[in-house]
């Protein structure tokens, strides 16, 4: 790995934050250049040991996408079976547990990607015709959020 630290044209005489830092640099294994990038010091042998260092790596490798089997929406929003109960909306389909199954819900994407597809469904519009309102809870295969239109 390496480490380079700029700025090094103004460090005061008597600081020892270069010596410390070269210290911890060499003690993690690493390589530290001194540079300044405003007077060009040490920039192009930073960047010829960068260079033979990326010349080095091995080649990338190249992966072919795997096959994602595609869930196709229903065309009819009376797909679902939805249940209310109070200010919950219990929905189930068997296109709903394949679709949650395939979702990472830790992934923003993701999760766009679920809402699009709830969309493109019918669901949110069946809710709508349905009486659902702003802060209802709605229940996806275990999976609840908030309504918000």
């Amino acid at each position: 790995m390496v480490v380079a630290a700029n700025k090094i044209d103004l460090l005061p005489p008597d600081s020892d934050n270069l010596t410390r830092l070269r210290e911890a640099v060499e003690a993690a294994g690493c390589e530290l250049f001194e540079i300044s990038a405003g007077t060009t010091e040490g920039t192009k042998t930073l960047m010829c040991v960068v260079a033979q260092k990326l010349r080095s790596l091995p080649p990338v490798t190249i992966y072919e996408p795997e096959y994602v089997e595609v869930i196709e929406a229903p065309t009819d929003a009376s797909a679902f079976e939805i249940e209310h109960y109070g200010s919950t909306w219990l929905v189930t389909s068997p296109w709903l547990e394949r679709l949650v199954g395939g979702i990472n819900f830790e992934d923003y994407e993701s999760r766009n990607y679920f809402d699009q597809q709830l969309r493109k469904a019918g669901l949110f519009a069946r809710l709508e015709e349905m009486g659902i309102q702003d802060g209802d809870t709605v229940d996806v295969c275990d999976l609840e959020f908030e309504y918000q239109r």
